[in-house]
C-alpha cells in the first residue's frame, strides 16, 4: 500500500535526522519501522500506539527539523484515518507547544496539522478540546511577534474551522442545508430598471420561503455538536463586541475578523438560527444589541469601528438579519430598517453615507425582498412604513443630487 510505503520512508527520514545528537528518537524509529512491517492498513496503525508515539516524541524533542518531519507525518496519519480518538488532547498538547515556538515553518506546520483535525473524524467533540483547538489558531492570529505568513494561515484556518463546526451542527441537528444567495450582482454601475427585472426572474430563496420559522429545542437538548456551535458563536459574538471570549479564553481579537465570520456563519446557516430556540436567542439578544450599538455609533469614532472595513461589515450583517430573519426578529428588523433610513440624514462622511444607501437600495431593487418587507411592516396596522420611508429617502437622495448638479452647472456658465 503506497500510504505504508510513505510512512516508511517518513521513519527512515526521520531516523537518519536524529541519528547523531538523539539516539532515543533514533531507537524508536528503527523500532517502529519493524512494526510498520506487520500492519497492513491504516486501521491497524490506530490500535497501536508505537507509530504514533515516535512521532510525537520526535515533536518532544523541539528542533525545528524533527518537529517539522513530526508534524507531517501526524499530518498524513489523521488524513488516513491512522490515528485513535483517544490519541487527541496528546496530539493538541504537542501543537499548542509548538506554536508557541517562533519558527516560521512550525508555526505554519502546526496550522496545517489544526485543519486537518477538523477535517477528519478527530474533529473535537469534547468542550476542552475544541477550545484548545481554536484557540491554538486564535493566538498565532493575536501574536504580532508572528510573521505575516503565519497570521494569514491562522485567519483562513479559523475561517475554514468555523465553516466546518457548523458543518457538523446542520449534520447532527438534522437541519436543512441552507440555499440562500445573497444579492451580489446589484452595483452601483447598474440600472435599476436592470436590477429589478434580473431579480424578478432570478429566484433567490429568502426567509418568507423557506419554511415557516419553527423553533424548539433546549440548550440542554442540542447535541454535542450543536452546542460547541452554539459556545463559538456566543464567544464570536463577544469577541466583535470588544469583548473576552470565556470559553475560548481569549481575551482579545480583531472586532472586524470577528464581525467577519459572524457575517459569514449568519449569510451561510440560516436553518440553523430559524430553527435552534438557543442559536435564535442568541441572535436577538447579543447580535442585534452588537449591531444596534454600532449602528448608533456615528460620531467622530476612533479605532477599529471608525474603520470603513468595520462599518460595512455592520451594515452587511444589518441586511442579512433584515433579509433572512425579519418574520421571527420583527421588532429589531424594524429598528435597523429605522436607523438606516436616519442615518442618509445625518452628518457622516461621505463613504458612510454610500454604504447605507446601497444597502436601503439593495432592498428596493430586489423585488422579493420589498414585498417581504412591505408584508411585515407597511401592510401591518401599528407598524413603521418601513418601505414608505425608505422610498422617501432615496428619492430625497436623487433630487438632492440634481439640484446640487443643476447650481452646479449654472455657476459655469
Amino acid at each position: 500500500m503506497a500510504f505504508m510505503a510513505v510512512l516508511e520512508a517518513d521513519l527512515r527520514a526521520l531516523s537518519t535526522e536524529a541519528r547523531r545528537k538523539y539516539p532515543a528518537v533514533k531507537d524508536a524509529a528503527e523500532h517502529a519501522i519493524l512494526k510498520l512491517r506487520s500492519l497492513s492498513d491504516p486501521s491497524e496503525i490506530a490500535q497501536n500506539d508505537d507509530i504514533i508515539r515516535i512521532f510525537l516524541l520526535a515533536c518532544e524533542v523541539k528542533t525545528v527539523k524533527l518537529s517539522v518531519l513530526g508534524l507531517s507525518c501526524l499530518q498524513k496519519l489523521i488524513a488516513h484515518d491512522a490515528v485513535a480518538p483517544t490519541a487527541l488532547r496528546e496530539i493538541l498538547t504537542t501543537l499548542k507547544e509548538h506554536a508557541e515556538m517562533n519558527d516560521e515553518s512550525v508555526q505554519l506546520k502546526t496550522l496545517q496539522t489544526i485543519l486537518i483535525i477538523f477535517q477528519s473524524r478527530l474533529q473535537p467533540e469534547d468542550e476542552d478540546d475544541m477550545a484548545i483547538a481554536l484557540g491554538i489558531s486564535l493566538r498565532l492570529l493575536e501574536n504580532s511577534r508572528c510573521p505575516d505568513s503565519v497570521r494569514n494561515t491562522a485567519a483562513a484556518t479559523l475561517r475554514q474551522a468555523v465553516a466546518l463546526i457548523f458543518n457538523r451542527v446542520i449534520a447532527a441537528e438534522s437541519l436543512p442545508v441552507s440555499k440562500v444567495r445573497s444579492n451580489r450582482h446589484v452595483s452601483p454601475a447598474n440600472s435599476v430598471t436592470r436590477d429589478v427585472s434580473r431579480s424578478v426572474s432570478t429566484t433567490i430563496p429568502l426567509e418568507s420561503e423557506m419554511g415557516p420559522a419553527i423553533s424548539f429545542s433546549s440548550k440542554e437538548s442540542l447535541t454535542q455538536a450543536g452546542k460547541l456551535g452554539l459556545l463559538l458563536f456566543e464567544d464570536l459574538t463577544a469577541l466583535a463586541a470588544g469583548g473576552s471570549a470565556t470559553w475560548l479564553r481569549v481575551t482579545t481579537l480583531q472586532r472586524t475578523f470577528a464581525l467577519d465570520i459572524l457575517e459569514f456563519v449568519l449569510s451561510n446557516y440560516v436553518s440553523v438560527f430559524r430553527t435552534l430556540l438557543p442559536y435564535e436567542q442568541v441572535l436577538r439578544h447579543q447580535v442585534c444589541s452588537l449591531l444596534m450599538t454600532s449602528l448608533r455609533a456615528t460620531g467622530e469614532l476612533e479605532g477599529e469601528v471608525g474603520e470603513p472595513a468595520f462599518r460595512r461589515l455592520v451594515l452587511r450583517s444589518v441586511a442579512h438579519v433584515i433579509r433572512l430573519y425579519s418574520s421571527a426578529l420583527v421588532t429589531e428588523c424594524e429598528v435597523f430598517l429605522s436607523m438606516l433610513v436616519k442615518i442618509t440624514s445625518l452628518d457622516l462622511p461621505l463613504w458612510h453615507r454610500i454604504m447605507v444607501l446601497e444597502v436601503l437600495r439593495s432592498f428596493c431593487v430586489e423585488a422579493r425582498i420589498l414585498r417581504l418587507l412591505f408584508q411585515t411592516f407597511d401592510m401591518q396596522q401599528g407598524s413603521t412604513n418601513v418601505v414608505a420611508g425608505m422610498i422617501k429617502t432615496l428619492a430625497q437622495v436623487v433630487t438632492n443630487v440634481q439640484v446640487e448638479l443643476y447650481t452646479a452647472v449654472r455657476q459655469f456658465m
